[in-house]
């Protein structure tokens, strides 16, 4: 008679596995030999590196989009494409000009009143708009090469990583404000522009009443240099720490892998990172595709990937937040004059057929973007149906990557598992959609003045409601990834336990006759 046992595998030794990190997969950490960490100054390089690709992308897809655009023919490339990677990181671009009468020009009033004695019209105004393409694949491409060289690497000091932070900030506090430096010249306008400025206007257009007809040939641009070397750095300083907290297959220090905050918030994070990521891409593949079709020689086409390259993000963030309630209005309004007595008289400027306006004075036009119909649907129907699938796929993904709980850790929480995922999604989709709201936001504004007084203009732009979308996306969320998580915890519970890894255990058969004693 016999029987068998199961006993573990004698004459090997057993070597300890080093315990993976958090988010990393064991194996491939007990097979793969670490790096060293590296010294103080090779952080310090790397972390000034990952700043200068990241510009170096920016400014290449730049460079492709206004080539696709066809921009190269109203200014240098040289001096349009630092002013559009410094709208990227939220500067601001100064609008001026001065237009001075010819003498004999037609009548106009300027030279009425003595055009050639220095009288001129001085235009100034502004733009902001962020091309948020141009964002991400900077965000991109700094996150990667700032998080990604850590993967095989020692588990770092808390010293070098501060290091690594200082030479990605002090780069950036360098190279940003001199590409600011550089985002300065004159700026042709196009004819249409000009028609609806008043250049085309004759007599009868706003300008045309001043100056005989004389125009507005070009405008100078220049870039606040301070307050975009500013936002620069301080969007850096958020994306390390967004990225300390989100980065999964990375060796981050002791004292902040383990913090309380990344514990916590690293499944959130890192999931609503990887799905607005996934987004982007998406839409950069389209424009690739459109771009590929331009190298048949299809115009539209190339204008197409143009503005995919620079404002996809923004044209995703519309309709995302138009389905949580945003009222996004797209349109252009005129200003009123400020003067009095003649400056009055030589105002409405802005009032006129040159600045397209034939309505009432002061009027202008406005066009509700969330209403639009595509497909037949209207575009918040869109937004809210592809809001909800992501949401409930997001608390699907964040369940399955935050770690069960013991019966300790469940005794003493406050709020269950999934309830609390929920919350903390809800919180994070809330202050994503407020940031979204805001850097989507597009707005542009002219003024002409003479003598120091304002004798009108015009503001255009894109705008949409934040705090309201803000609000319904923290409630919209919390019940949206509470179905996903548990769903995750229901199919989870479905799958089979997966098979017993071979190799641990051996099986030898044991005789129950008993074992001749030795002497």
């Amino acid at each position: 008679m016999s029987r068998t046992t199961t006993t573990p595998p004698t004459g090997q030794k057993s070597e300890p596995v080093p315990r993976a990190a958090r988010g990393q997969k064991g194996p491939g950490n007990a097979d793969t030999p670490l790096k060293p960490a590296g010294g103080t100054a090779r952080h310090a390089v790397e972390g000034g590196l990952a700043v200068l690709a990241a510009l170096t992308v920016m400014s290449g897809a730049g460079y492709t989009a206004l080539r696709a655009l066809g921009a190269d023919g109203s200014a240098p490339l040289t001096q349009l494409v630092p002013a559009l990677t410094s709208l990227a990181f939220g500067g601001r671009v100064d609008l001026s000009a001065d237009l001075t009468p010819k003498a004999g020009a037609g009548g106009g009033m300027l030279d009425m009143l003595g055009g050639g004695g220095g009288l001129s019209v001085g235009i100034a105004g502004q733009v902001w708009a962020m091309p948020l393409m141009l964002t991400f694949l900077g965000a991109a491409v700094l996150g990667w090469c700032f998080f990604r060289p850590l993967r095989r690497r020692m588990r770092p000091a808390p010293a070098l990583l501060i290091a690594r932070s200082m030479g990605a900030l002090g780069v950036t506090a360098v190279l940003v404000p001199a590409l600011a430096f550089m985002a300065r010249g004159s700026l042709s306008l196009p004819e249409s522009v000009s028609d609806r400025l008043g250049s085309g206007g004759g007599s009868s257009g706003g300008l045309g009443r001043l100056t005989g007809g004389g125009g507005i040939p070009s405008l100078d641009f220049t870039v606040d240099i301070v307050l975009t070397g500013f936002l620069a750095v301080l969007e850096v300083a958020l994306l390390i720490g967004l990225g300390c907290l989100a980065a999964r297959r990375t060796s981050l220090p002791r004292p902040v892998a383990l913090s309380r905050a990344r514990l916590k918030w690293n499944p959130v994070t890192s999931t609503l990172t990887g799905i607005f990521t996934a987004l982007c891409t998406i839409a950069l593949s389209l424009a690739l595709l459109a771009g590929a079709a331009a190298a048949t020689g299809r115009d539209q086409a190339a204008k197409a990937a143009g503005a995919l390259l620079l404002a996809a993000p923004n044209l995703l963030s519309a309709v995302l937040t138009s389905g949580l309630g945003a009222s996004w209005q797209a349109g252009m309004e005129r200003r009123q004059s400020q003067g009095g007595g003649i400056m009055g008289s030589l105002g409405g400027m802005g009032g006129g057929e040159g600045m397209g306006g034939g309505g009432a004075e002061g009027g202008g036009k406005q066009v509700d973007v969330s209403n639009k119909a595509v497909a037949g649907l209207p575009l918040w129907l869109i937004g809210l149906t592809l809001l909800l699938c992501l949401l409930v796929y997001a608390g699907y993904r964040t369940a399955a990557r935050t770690p069960a709980r013991t019966a300790r850790e469940e005794a003493d929480a406050l709020l269950g598992r999934h309830v609390e995922i929920a919350l903390r999604a809800g919180m994070a989709v809330g202050v994503g959609v407020l940031l979204l709201g805001l850097v989507s936001q597009v707005s542009l504004g002219i003024g002409f003045s003479l003598m120091g007084s304002e004798m009108g203009g015009m503001d255009a732009g894109l705008d949409g409601s934040v705090g309201f979308p803000a609000l319904t996306g923290f409630v919209l969320a919390g019940p949206a990834c509470y179905a996903g998580s548990r769903l995750r915890t229901v199919r989870s519970l479905d799958r089979p336990l997966p098979p017993r890894p071979r190799g641990r255990t051996q099986v030898r058969e044991v005789s129950s006759k008993p074992r001749p004693r030795r002497d």
